[in-house]
């Protein structure tokens, strides 16, 4: 329920749900999409955005001028998502039903778990394939070759998913299946290749060359360093982020998830393994980690439930309650704390290119001054029409006749022409995104000498 609820506020979170996954999805559903530099490199496989195409289709055909394609994609990333609290309820129900309901509770009701849940990242798509493989593999006291096998199905989707969760997955491999080869270790690579050859077929589908996208993904972003481009950060980057989210709440939550460790070991070592990798490389975002913050949170509440059964019998229903309630109140305040302006990130964008492509009659679209950063999407957007670029005063008015509704930041309404009535303002979120819907009366006339977007994007190297 929480899940399903944190898929209702629109906001994107991150510029790479829309570019990577959400726009091309729209493009195999209704056709126009803006093809940012990754795509045109060829290092994105089509598998995520085939997959989210079947719920935005049909959110599409059901109402073709709403949010309703957006909609049922969260609500079916959030459903997903249930997989990583039914890990985390059968790891603790193999301890106890104690251990259960305390897992299951801080797995369901943890602020970035709930977050992340309806987002379409390859981030958490990849951690809840990674936990249903953990959940068959280390929820049972002796899994057997069907579990080695769904388990490496599981595992091999997750690499495709996201190739940066493969060393986390060579260790649950490795800690698992140790030196069976006959019963483990040959199924894992069966259903392992099973999912390379899904993927394989996907982007054959789309005319794309297998595994191509890997080779080009290496290529691009650790020869070429083409990610630094985006920000760097030390060694200790990550350390410094998960201080900064979870605050106070990190000084019982180490302990603790030391305390669980004991009970998972493993668990403690591919969240360490995945954190130490990426460390490693330069260029650092919070949600590259979330599989490591998510299994030591896992593992701080399996640490807990061990504390609660050293209480006294006649005390243990209260001070689990007290211990659930710490454990939600915790949640709630990480969540308005620091973290809180993500909730409503982009958000702005996403309301402004929505009330743009509202009316059925609209006929061209232009974004003025925007960003450097990808500032428009069909996905958001709706309409088969031109997407625009305008830079200047002189170039709105010039090229007037292309468009009928233009989508710029509060600041320059001023500088656009009177034709153009304002609808509307989209409450600043805390990006510069252009947020303001202007509108003009009458028809459209394609303008071959007014940029579109796409263009725009090629010539930036976007």
């Amino acid at each position: 329920m929480l899940r399903a609820l944190a898929a209702l506020p629109f906001a994107v979170g991150w510029f790479d749900e829309i570019w990577q996954y959400l726009e091309p999805a729209w493009h195999l559903v209704a056709g126009p999409w803006i093809q940012t530099w990754d795509y045109r490199a060829g290092l994105r496989s089509w598998l995520i955005p085939e997959l989210l195409a079947v719920p935005m289709g049909i959110g599409h055909a059901l109402s073709p001028d709403g949010t309703l394609h957006l909609m049922l994609v969260r609500f079916t990333l959030a459903a997903l998502s249930l997989v990583i609290v039914g890990a985390a309820v059968s790891l603790g129900l193999r301890l106890s039903r104690l251990h259960g309901i305390v897992a299951g509770f801080v797995a369901a009701t943890w602020f970035e778990l709930i977050f992340f849940a309806p987002r379409a990242l390859s981030e958490p798509i990849g951690l809840a394939l990674l936990m249903g493989a953990i959940w068959l593999l280390l929820a049972r006291d002796r899994p057997g070759p069907r579990q080695f096998a769904l388990a490496g199905l599981l595992m091999g989707l997750c690499f495709v998913a996201r190739i940066q969760y493969a060393p986390a997955l060579l260790t649950l491999a490795i800690l698992t299946a140790r030196k069976d080869w006959r019963g483990a270790w040959l199924p894992l690579l069966a259903g392992g290749c099973g999912a390379l050859a899904i993927d394989a077929l996907a982007n054959l589908a789309m005319g794309a060359v297998p595994f191509r996208w890997m080779i080009e993904a290496a290529r691009i972003n650790i020869v070429e360093g083409r990610a630094q481009a985006y920000g760097v950060m030390p060694l200790t980057g990550y350390f410094t982020i998960l201080a900064w989210y979870w605050y106070l709440a990190l000084v019982p939550i180490l302990p603790l998830a030391w305390i669980g460790a004991k009970r998972y070991p493993a668990l403690l070592w591919i969240a360490l393994v995945h954190l130490a990798c990426h460390s490693l490389i330069a260029h650092k975002e919070y949600r590259f980690v979330l599989a490591s913050s998510a299994l030591l949170v896992i593992l701080a509440a399996i640490g807990s439930a061990d504390l609660l059964r050293r209480v006294p019998r006649e005390r243990l229903v209260l001070a689990t309650i007290a211990a659930l309630t710490v454990w939600g109140g915790a949640s709630v305040v990480l969540a308005r704390g620091h973290f809180a302006p993500n909730w409503t990130m982009e958000a702005d964008l996403a309301e402004a290119l929505d009330k743009a492509g509202r009316p059925a009659r609209t006929c061209g679209l232009a974004l003025y001054r925007p960003r450097d950063t990808v500032a428009g999407a069909y996905a958001l957007y709706r309409r088969a029409t031109p997407i625009y670029v305008l830079g200047s005063a002189p170039e709105a008015a010039r090229h007037t006749r292309a468009f009928d509704v233009i989508v710029a930041p509060q600041d320059h309404l001023g500088e656009l022409p009177a034709a153009y009535q304002l609808e509307s303002c989209a409450v600043p979120g805390i990006t510069d995104a252009p947020g303001c819907v202007l509108r003009r009366a009458g028809s459209c006339a394609p303008d071959p000498d007014t940029p579109t977007l796409q263009a725009w994007l090629k010539a930036s190297g976007n």
